[in-house]
């Protein structure tokens, strides 16, 4: 019975095994076609539908393995019957039965080869077995040789290789794909099959597909690369590409692609925390000035009120200026709290409960009848904070909320414990935030708000100030569906005595010579007048080393020491007084935070024995200076553990301050007050 005519593709490298083959088939009168390779042999079969595929396994561009994978993935060849044609198969462990092929001949002698091409082209009408694959033919006149071995098996360590890598690596031929490996498959999201022989171009898609269009246009042979500081985005992965060329074969280009998605993020982060440590830098300097120019006004005023205590209109202009100079002063606190180069207190169990009702009694106040305000608080929440930062977080989001909801709304409050945590929950019904504002609304400076109508400092104060607090804050917005703040926050048993003491009257003096030193003209002249208010007598100047003469002259009970000073710092002028007189009495009078070395200089060594944060006012001056020389606590402060001995030659303590259960403590004050 005659074979009938079959519709043959023979795919090798080897032209001498094509002649071969075409001769032998076509004198049976079957219909031959010839590839040399994958690259060929899909071209080849794009418009034709054959019967019977001859494959040879190890093959330039496309190897057969790959190509087999490619033809079961075409609908209108899965009928096709696939021949594996190897010389290798004596040579390596290679698993036939993983290919997909259903026949295999192994390379030898022609007249065996002959044999079992026509073998095969009989099993092809056969019914296909069920049961397992018969052996290899011609594997009997087939010879190991061990050149042919050890180039197989150096293939197989560079595969593993390309396969492991963590960069995409596509081998072009042409134009087309004749390579890709795992990690290129992951990153571009297609299967194998369709990215075999597919132009470069066409595995990216969307917008980033006119960019790679314009690398496959650049002259191919040098190495190309898109932008690195644009990479495509790609899957929701960001990539890179770069194309090198092939030595010696212009036809073929390696096209490698890099995941930065992960670097690029960590660069966000490290961007994001140099911007803060630079905003540190600049808001120490600006805290520096700022606050000597507050200082020089708060002064001033007080000495009016001081000065002019019968004519009201002129308390009343103090007063309002003494306002302003509150409200300064919490802006440059806010800068610092956020950067958290801010000094910090001793924090002090706080209800707070008495702080949220404080602060919602202000913001009904002040919101209008628009906007409904609901609360639900316990009778009592104790945290360990500080009172005065934390009504400024609550009234800077209650500000926001308000901002929220220009034609009114709900702004709701919730306060609970929750898992050994108080949970405070603050909630507006206002516009809401889209994902790029939600991204970036704890950033310092970042406000949605028109000109002139917000400074961005509200909610990334808020943040740093939380986060002083060994706190998390956490936001959840959309579009048109309002905002909710969640605030977490440690909790501390009930304190056993009543928060802040009232304040009471000024701490006096008992004529004890003071030494102030600061570069300020205007705040020494205004300083002067409030030591003497104090019954101290004021001895200033603005030069460091002059100050280490007066010290050397008068000895002076105590001193206070402006610490950033042109030439000669604070420090170290603190540190000669203290060579002079290991007694010494230092405060230092500081508009700026100290660095580490700063502090370690100034505390460590016991340069200074308390400070005051510029601008402070004269309740505060008062106790600080009483404090130091007569080893009491300012009202409502905790001791701390600076020594400080009574005045030169004095056994008793001024009016109003007894010296008893005092102990040894630092004085620290930042507030204005």
């Amino acid at each position: 019975m005659a074979e009938a005519t079959k519709k043959i593709l023979v795919v090798d490298d080897d032209r001498v095994i094509l002649t071969f083959a075409e001769r032998l088939l076509s004198s049976r009168g079957h219909e031959v076609k010839t590839a040399g390779d994958g690259f060929e042999a899909l071209n080849i079969l794009a418009a034709y539908t054959p019967d019977i595929i001859f494959f040879d396994l190890i093959m330039p561009k496309i190897d057969g393995d790959k190509l087999i994978q490619i033809v079961r993935s075409m609908p209108r060849l899965e009928k096709c019957f696939l021949v594996i044609v190897s010389a290798a198969v004596a040579e390596t462990d290679f698993n036939f039965g993983e290919t997909g092929a259903d026949y295999y001949v192994a390379k030898g002698p022609f007249s065996a080869m002959a044999e079992n091409f026509l073998a095969a082209v009989r099993a092809a009408d056969a019914p296909h077995p069920v049961e397992p694959r018969k052996p290899v033919l011609g594997l009997e006149h087939v010879y190991s040789r061990q050149l042919t071995r050890e180039l197989l098996s150096r293939n197989r360590h560079l595969e593993t290789i390309l396969e492991s890598m963590s960069e995409g690596i596509l081998e072009v031929y042409s134009g087309k794909v004749v390579y890709a490996n795992a990690a290129a498959v992951q990153m571009l999201g297609l299967p194998v099959r369709k990215m075999l022989t597919a132009s470069p171009v066409d595995l990216f898609p969307g917008e980033v597909r006119g960019r790679i269009e314009a690398l496959a246009r650049l002259p191919a042979e040098r190495p190309s690369e898109t932008e690195p500081d644009r990479p495509l985005e790609v899957h929701g992965r960001e990539l890179l590409v770069k194309r090198l060329p092939v030595k010696g074969d212009e036809a073929t280009a390696i096209w490698m692609i890099t995941d930065v998605t992960e670097r690029r993020r960590l660069e966000i982060q490290i961007q994001h925390i140099q911007k803060m440590e630079a905003l540190g830098t600049i808001a120490a300097g600006v805290a520096h000035n700022f606050r000597n120019t507050l200082t020089e006004i708060l002064v001033n005023s007080q000495l009016i009120q001081l000065n002019h205590k019968d004519q009201p209109e002129l308390q009343e202009i103090a007063a309002r200026i003494h306002s302003s100079v509150k409200r300064g002063a919490r802006l440059v606190d806010g800068l610092l709290h956020f950067s958290r180069k801010e000094i910090r207190r001793e924090f002090q169990a706080v209800d707070l409960v008495p702080v949220i009702r404080e602060a919602l009694a202000v913001a009904e106040g002040s919101f209008g009848s628009q906007i409904r305000i609901e609360a639900q608080v316990p009778e009592t929440l104790w945290v360990l904070g500080d009172a005065t930062g934390l009504s400024q977080v609550l009234m800077n989001l209650f500000t926001n909320a308000r901002d929220a909801m220009p034609g009114g709304g709900v702004l709701r409050v919730e306060a609970r414990e929750e898992g050994g945590a108080v949970l405070l929950v603050i909630s507006d019904t206002g516009c809401g935030m889209d994902a790029e504002t939600l991204e970036k609304c704890f950033d310092p400076f970042f406000t949605t708000k028109p000109v002139g109508q917000g400074t961005g400092l509200g909610l990334s104060t808020a943040y740093g100030i939380i986060k002083s607090h060994d706190g998390r804050i956490q936001v959840e917005s959309r579009p048109g569906g309002g905002t909710v703040f969640r605030i977490h926050l440690p909790c501390v048993a009930a304190a056993g005595t009543g928060q802040g003491a009232k304040p009471g009257a000024l701490a006096r003096g008992r004529g004890e010579t003071v030494l102030f030193v600061d570069d300020e003209g205007e705040i020494l002249r205004a300083m002067e007048g409030l030591l003497r208010m104090l019954n101290y007598r004021p001895l200033c100047t603005s030069s460091p080393e002059e100050a280490i003469r007066l010290y050397r002259l008068r000895k002076p009970d105590l001193v206070l020491l402006d610490v950033n000073m042109p030439g000669m710092g604070g420090i170290e002028c603190g540190r000669r007084m203290l060579e002079i007189d290991p007694e010494a009495r230092i405060v230092l009078f500081t508009g700026c935070d100290l660095d580490p070395q700063q502090a370690g200089d100034a505390f460590g060594r016991g340069i200074a024995r308390g400070t005051l944060t510029k601008p402070a006012d004269l309740k505060e001056l008062s106790e600080v200076l009483a404090a130091v020389l007569y080893r009491q606590k300012p009202a409502g402060e905790a001791a701390s553990a600076l020594p400080a001995q009574p005045p030169r030659g004095e056994g008793e303590a001024a009016p109003g301050l007894s010296p008893e259960g005092a102990r040894a403590r630092f004085v620290s004050k930042r507030e204005v007050s």
